[in-house]
């Protein structure tokens, strides 16, 4: 079985807007084709972008992979064209890591050792191992080593709404529906963001399991500040409150609370987890499959289980290919603390992929179809493919 064709599919379907989290009611406006949000750096978009790639092998099984890709997706799919698909056409997909690896290593060199020429390693990665699992009949977990539970417990990722007493009241609806452990979105200020949670546990009591994402809006000291409250209100976990560069910051902080602190969405290779686990600069690693493909995030996974670190898989905007394959790794990592549900992105994968993965009474669960699991509906990717 050799790689005999990559196909891009870069992709924009409105009326499906990612925004971090929060409201859309909060956006500060037009940045080009993306939008600005009143509080966080970052940029959004209004709608479902991503990256697909289709890779074909010369015995005619097709593999999907997806990277995180909300901004610009069509520049990751001309790396994808030119650096990736060379080094992989005419290869055996079971070589899987061997690709990834000189791949990576024909642009190690010149410093592309993150980014966007990382993403577009992933999505191919991703990619493969759908091939081979399908090969051979079986889920991405069982090439991963099997799975520790069928049953992925999850967070709904984001609530967002412009007071707390409307988050509280989309926080009983998810509850009716069987799910308890959410992902807040703050980073406002200080006492706002205390208050902002005090707030919730005097509509909602003691029972939610609150994680905080910060969006990396804090100094040192303000970040302990915050944290010293939360652990008064039992939060669960506090994510990404200070510059993720800031190492030995996070070290001091990691210190000073109780309060478990995550990180590492952004980050590509095991490197940068490696130089964190070793300053002891973070409690909880997120490692986002999207962006590390599944080789590196196992590799990442292998490193947190050696110093008993718990990981919580990020997954950000995309559809069904990065979300499925975040639940397959997932389900092999051991000390595995929640998985991240995103509602709005599931919500639009289970419209253009089948069957649907989206989650039930606080879980996501396995099934044993081979690869990822989720094909695509064609006719509607298509309407949708960036020119």
């Amino acid at each position: 079985m050799r790689i005999e064709s990559i196909e891009c599919y870069p992709l924009s379907i409105p009326g499906h807007p990612y925004c971090g989290g929060h409201d859309t009611r909060k956006n500060a406006g037009q940045y080009g084709s993306y939008i600005e949000s009143q509080h966080y750096r970052a940029l959004y978009t209004m709608e479902a972008q991503t990256l697909l790639v289709k890779i074909t092998t010369d015995d005619g099984i097709v593999g999907w992979g997806e990277t995180q890709a909300a901004i610009v997706p069509q520049i990751i799919a001309q790396l994808v064209d030119e650096l990736i698909a060379p080094g992989l056409i005419g290869e055996d997909p079971h070589d899987y890591a061997v690709l990834r690896d000189r791949c990576y290593d024909r642009m190690r060199d010149r410093g592309h050792d993150g980014g966007h020429f990382c993403d577009a390693l992933a999505l191919c990665d991703i990619a493969l191992y759908d091939i081979v699992g399908k090969a051979l009949g079986k889920p991405v977990h069982k090439l991963l080593g099997g799975a520790y539970s069928q049953e992925i417990p999850c967070y709904v990722s984001g609530v967002p709404a412009v007071s707390v007493a409307e988050q509280a009241d989309h926080i009983r609806e998810w509850q009716q529906k069987g799910f308890n452990r959410f992902k807040i979105s703050l980073g406002y200020g200080v006492k706002q963001d205390i208050a902002h949670m005090e707030g919730l546990r005097k509509e909602l009591g003691d029972d939610p399991v609150y994680l905080i994402d910060q969006h990396w809006c804090y100094n040192l000291n303000d970040s302990i500040r915050i944290g010293r409250a939360f652990e008064r209100l039992d939060i669960a976990l506090m994510e990404c409150p200070m510059d993720s560069e800031n190492v030995a910051q996070y070290s001091e902080l990691c210190a000073a609370l109780d309060l478990p602190i995550s990180l590492g969405e952004e980050f590509r290779t095991r490197f940068r987890f490696k130089e964190r686990i070793e300053a002891n600069a973070l409690d909880i690693a997120q490692p986002d499959i999207g962006r590390l493909g599944i080789t590196e995030g196992m590799r990442v996974i292998t490193l947190c289980n050696a110093a008993s670190i718990p990981c919580a898989p990020h997954v950000g905007s995309g559809l069904a290919p990065y979300a499925a394959a975040s639940l397959q790794v997932a389900a092999a990592t051991e000390n595995l603390f929640l998985l991240e549900y995103q509602p709005t992105q599931i919500t639009v994968a289970d419209e253009y992929f089948t069957p649907s993965i989206c989650p039930r009474d606080g879980s996501f669960h396995l099934t044993d179809l081979p690869g990822l699991g989720v094909e695509p509906i064609m006719e509607k990717i298509e309407a949708h493919r960036m020119a």
